[in-house]
């Protein structure tokens, strides 16, 4: 049996909007093993709403469940994006200010004001970032 590169999360069909299906996840046991779940958010025990494209929406109704998967080099992407450059980006910027001679208090304004700007960078181009981290799902066996 070869060796899965995905992550993958049970679900029940929540939603379907045109060619969208909205799918309520519920982090499980598969999470205690992964390496990345205390900062991916799915390590939390609460429902997450996960939005999939679909060339065919009608195979699907809701209340149904399913197995939404992502393949793991995406899941790492997306949590790099999300928590790693952020971090990194206010980090940097705060020790840059402060070494320049800033108060520390207005260096931590713009620090924070950085990490705003690049989340509004983020929301800007989410819609080619939905095309590079693709979801799949399919009906339980």
């Amino acid at each position: 049996m070869p060796i899965s590169h995905e992550i993958e999360h049970s679900g029940v069909v929540f939603d379907i909007v045109g060619k969208r299906i909205d799918v309520s996840v519920e982090a499980r046991e598969a999470c205690a093993s992964c390496k990345v779940k205390s900062v991916c958010g799915m390590g939390e025990h609460e429902q997450k709403l996960v939005s999939v494209m679909v060339d065919e929406p009608a195979a699907f109704q809701i209340g149904e469940e399913v197995v939404v998967s992502v393949e793991q080099g995406m899941g790492l992407k997306a949590v790099l994006m999300a928590y790693v450059l952020p971090f990194l980006l206010l980090l940097c910027t705060l020790l840059v200010l402060l070494e320049a001679g800033m108060e520390e208090a207005l260096a931590g304004l713009f620090s924070l004001g950085t990490v705003i700007i690049y989340y509004c960078v983020l929301y800007i181009f989410r819609k080619k970032i939905e095309r590079e981290i693709v979801f799949k799902i399919r009906k339980t066996a």
